[in-house]
């Protein structure tokens, strides 16, 4: 499911605030706490209901729907061990809820009663829902998506519009039994935005993130498997003994920076990252309200075939500051920033208690240089401050968490 939040626009002397938010829960069957869901069989098959390709205002008219399901799908195959089974049907409705469906996976955008009823109230801001169906295996036998017929998707960019293979590739990602990711700019992150946001395309989640791929391997394998796949398991407690609730937790590339996997800790301090490519990586652990400042756990290789054990206790160095969004041409939101190798960006960061006289940024990749000498804040009153910095991308795959935020 994705769900466009509220939308608030603040035109000031400067640039436009413009806070967009996208949440997405997948509707699982059954039981409220899932376990880990995969397909028994890794061919799978999914029904595309007629409805997509039919003339519908829903649907921005010469969109390429097909083109943009073939490379949905692509983008899941190119990478995991599993083939999609794929067929057009002119069936229109999803099955309704229950412990069971009917045993087709179908991708639907008709507006039968069935398909609006899985929306409820909040058909004006939600994109789509994706239900799935397992048993107590955690097996799925089935997984329907829908596409809110009262929102407009293209293929082609249009402003406004909800991008129609991102939104694809994303509920794929649940069909094939992945939740939410933590990292900011994966595909299957909880925030999209519509097209138009920092006056470009939202064409970035058509391509899977290092933390989609290393997620979907981490249940059906790598397509190839040369040097996948290793884990890491383990526990960070606090200094008192207590474990460290609330807190994500993520893996850099020792040698670029890139982001590759994140989690949420469980609430014992436990965790386990599977599906990582065996290589070095700096681990690293922030909490999830901001509350106190990152911290790095140092560096760990990973081994194809091992899962290589972590314990780690930590001191929380409580902080005063939070950076809550960032952005560039003119605007402020809580989505990824993209940028291209070899050009300079003015870079936006707003939050709480942001002063740049107090403040440096750095960076885990060496493709990334930042200013730290040319800050310029802008006076948002109260509620918010937000300053800028310049930076520039020499090149290289950076991944998509790019900076440090820090006191001096």
């Amino acid at each position: 499911m994705i769900r466009q939040a509220k939308f608030l626009s603040v035109l000031c002397s400067l640039l436009i605030f413009s806070v967009t938010a996208i949440a997405d829960a997948p509707l699982f069957a059954e039981v409220s706490k899932t376990p880990g869901l995969r397909w028994k069989k890794v061919t799978i098959p999914i029904a595309f209901s007629n409805s997509l390709i039919k003339t519908n205002p829903a649907v921005r008219p010469e969109s390429d729907i097909q083109g943009a399901v073939r490379r949905s799908l692509d983008a899941w195959e190119t990478v995991a061990n599993i083939d999609f089974q794929v067929i057009w049907t002119d069936k229109l409705s999803v099955s309704p809820a229950g412990n069971a469906g009917d045993g087709t996976s179908l991708v639907t955008i008709a507006q039968t009663p069935e398909n609006l009823l899985v929306f409820g109230g909040e058909s004006a801001e939600i994109s789509a829902r994706t239900r799935v169906f397992f048993n107590r295996k955690g097996e799925i036998s089935e997984a329907d998506i829908i596409l809110n017929p009262y929102q407009q998707f293209s293929t082609d960019g249009s402003a406004g519009t909800f991008d129609f293979e991102s939104t694809l590739t994303h509920e794929i990602g649940h069909l094939l039994g992945l939740d939410h990711s933590s990292i900011i700019g994966a595909t299957m992150n909880e925030h999209q935005g519509k097209n138009g946001i920092f006056n470009l395309s939202s064409f970035s989640p058509r391509t899977l993130s290092e933390d989609d791929i290393s997620q979907i391997r981490a249940i059906y394998g790598a397509r190839d498997e040369d040097d996948c796949c290793g884990a890491i398991d383990g526990k960070i407690s606090l200094s008192n003994g207590k474990a460290a609730k609330g807190f994500n937790l993520w893996l850099e590339e020792s040698e670029t920076g890139r982001v590759v996997l994140g989690s949420k800790i469980n609430p014992d301090g436990s965790f386990l990252l599977k599906g990582l490519p065996a290589r070095k990586y700096q681990i690293y652990i922030q909490d999830s309200a901001s509350n106190f400042s990152g911290q790095d756990l140092g560096e760990i290789e990973i081994t194809k075939g091992r899962t290589t054990n972590l314990l780690r206790k930590i001191i929380l160095s409580p902080r005063n500051f939070d950076a809550q969004f960032s952005g560039f041409n003119g605007q402020l939101s809580n989505l990824a920033v993209p940028i291209n190798s070899g050009k300079s960006y003015l870079i936006y960061v707003g939050g709480k208690n942001l002063n740049p006289e107090d403040l440096k940024i750095g960076t885990t990749s060496p493709f990334i240089t930042v200013s730290n000498g040319n800050f310029t804040k802008y006076d948002y009153g109260k509620e918010i401050s937000v300053f800028s910095f310049e930076n520039k991308n020499s090149g290289g795959n950076s991944g998509r968490r790019l900076y440090d935020l820090f006191a001096e």
